[in-house]
């Protein structure tokens, strides 16, 4: 392995212990800063600074065959972020120094490399501080907010003014110096993701989308923004001024960008869960394709749809049957692997425990319906799965998703499966409504739940064509209930609801509810709907209109 070292650290290299970065579980949590399938991050004492700036030493894998291809055809990682850390730094511009670089080659092929840069002392991620260290800060210096906010345009200014495209400029790749003196706090990092060339209006709205979108409220709120285009627009153009409407115009500019980076950022996550990534995998066996979170086990999702499997045909210990159909089977059934709602990672083993699953078979009883299931796109199972990962992506209530099985031979009518995490909930929507226990106030809870349901669905674009009442699961909470969507596999994501399809989805609800609730209770939950979006007249109208609707609904 060959290395390529500033002149000052090339007698450094070989007192360096990289083969504890090769063994991530002996760094200590002082030391590892970050470990994934792409590299592994650690921090090291320099050899000749004692007393000063340590050493940040990466790792580059290439364990994926794409990785190694890339890194045949291109440059790799290492060697973008050498050459782009002297470009910036030939430039003015704040950035971590690059010591060192090597990569290890096989036949050509790269299989690993080492890049060693200089740590930066006392920094933080600018995203953290604005998170934990801001409000100290502002008490020690109320001005302090808004000159960082200035350093942080001015620095983007001199970015993208020297050429400089950074296609991952967000808060977490700006590192902040709080003790610093003004103008020295800021500095660029994860420089293998900037390019040098023409910089356009559009590459700059993109880079300050993902700035604006990543640093939000409590750091750059709305005023925030505009302070930082009054500070980024004169140094960018060169001009002394610029006008307070040019101003406006640019932040409804980066708003449009910010929105479109926050669906593009949804859409790649979701899609994370059909390929290899740090929360899921895939594999096979003789029967099904797997798809599954990495902290539940193959055996655990094999033995949950033998359970599902046993109850319909006959019964099973522990087992609970909700849904027997033609089409769809749903049950609950006990397990002894289930992850813990709020992680996004793989949950360690000690936090993985016994619970319950839900599993819900798809089944494709007659050839007509297998032949179709075999020319769509998607499986119904996997567009539920899909789904799932959606909704829990975006924010929107659902059931986590766990497992998914499809069958390799469609055409044998052996069902797929999905697998999510159980709902502990009081039934659903009818089922709630049919109980006695319902008084006034419970009935105005239930319908700001509904209403707030479908207010979020429209904020996250997200539309469900089967909004009826028995796929809405329902559990009484502290001050109001909470709500869940089910029955997913026709969801569809970044659609924007219309006054129509708004229409459509509270008829669906609003039709289907038993007589028992009164029109009061019905026009107070409709008019809610849609707060924020439209006009008190406006959703009077709608919601006439969904009674209206409703009406012809029933008389069906």
């Amino acid at each position: 392995m060959r290395w390529l070292a500033a002149r000052e650290f090339a007698g450094t290299i070989d007192r360096l212990d990289l083969d504890r970065l090769r063994r991530p579980d002996a760094l200590g949590p002082g030391e590892l800063v970050k470990d994934n399938r792409i590299r592994t991050v650690a921090r090291a004492p320099d050899p000749d600074r004692p007393g000063g700036p340590g050493l940040i030493v990466k790792r580059y894998k290439f364990g994926r065959p794409v990785d190694r291809l890339k890194g045949l055809l291109g440059h790799t990682q290492a060697r973008t972020e050498w050459k782009v850390s002297r470009a910036l730094r030939a430039a003015g511009i704040p950035a971590c120094e690059v010591l060192a670089i090597a990569v290890r080659r096989r036949r050509c092929v790269p299989r690993e490399a080492f890049l060693v840069s200089r740590e930066i002392a006392d920094a933080v991620p600018l995203k953290t501080f604005l998170r934990d260290g801001l409000g100290e800060a502002e008490r020690a210096d109320p001005g302090f907010r808004r000159a960082l906010i200035e350093e942080a345009a001015d620095l983007t200014a001199r970015l993208v003014g020297a050429g400089f495209r950074h296609h991952d400029y967000h808060a977490e790749n700006l590192l902040v110096r709080p003790a610093a003196p003004a103008g020295e706090r800021l500095f660029v990092v994860d420089l293998h993701r900037i390019r040098r060339g023409r910089v356009d209006q559009r590459t700059v709205l993109n880079m300050l989308g993902s700035l604006f979108s990543s640093a939000a409220s409590p750091g750059i709120t709305h005023e925030g923004r505009l302070d930082f285009l009054r500070a980024f627009l004169p140094r960018w153009r060169g001009t002394p001024d610029v006008s307070e409407e040019s101003v406006q115009s640019w932040l409804g500019r980066v708003e449009d960008a910010m929105r479109g980076l926050r669906r593009r950022r949804a859409r790649s996550r979701t899609r994370r869960c059909l390929v290899e990534s740090s929360l899921f995998t895939a594999q096979a066996t003789g029967d099904y394709r797997v798809r599954r979170r990495r902290d539940f086990p193959l055996e655990a999702a094999l033995s949950a749809v033998g359970l599902h499997e046993a109850a319909m045909a006959g019964g099973a210990a522990g087992v609970q049957v909700y849904r027997q159909g033609r089409r769809t089977e749903v049950t609950t059934c006990p397990s002894g692997s289930v992850p813990p709602r709020t992680l996004n990672r793989p949950a360690p083993p000690g936090r993985v425990g016994s619970g319950r699953v839900c599993v819900k078979s798809f089944r494709r009883p007659s050839l007509p319906e297998r032949l179709k299931d075999c020319l769509r796109p998607r499986s119904r199972a996997r567009a539920a799965w899909v789904a799932a990962r959606g909704f829990h992506v975006r924010g929107v209530p659902a059931a986590q998703p766990l497992a998914l099985l499809e069958s390799r031979h469609r055409l044998s009518g052996r069902p797929d499966y999905l697998v999510t995490e159980c709902l502990e909930n009081d039934g659903t929507l009818p089922e709630l409504l049919a109980g006695p226990s319902l008084d006034a106030r419970d009935r105005r809870a239930l319908g700001r739940a509904i209403a707030d349901l479908f207010n979020t669905l429209a904020e996250r674009e997200v539309y469900h064509p089967d909004t009826k009442p028995t796929n809405i699961l329902v559990r009484r909470a502290e001050g109001g209930f909470l709500l869940w969507l089910v029955d997913l596999d026709r969801v569809r994501f970044d659609a924007p609801m219309g006054q129509e399809r708004w229409a459509k989805c509270l008829t669906r609800v609003n039709a289907d509810l038993p007589d028992a609730i009164g029109l009061l209770d019905r026009m107070r939950c409709l008019r809610q709907c849609g707060r924020g979006r439209w006009s008190a007249g406006e959703r009077r109208r709608l919601a006439r209109r969904v009674a209206a609707l409703s009406i012809k609904r029933r008389r069906k």
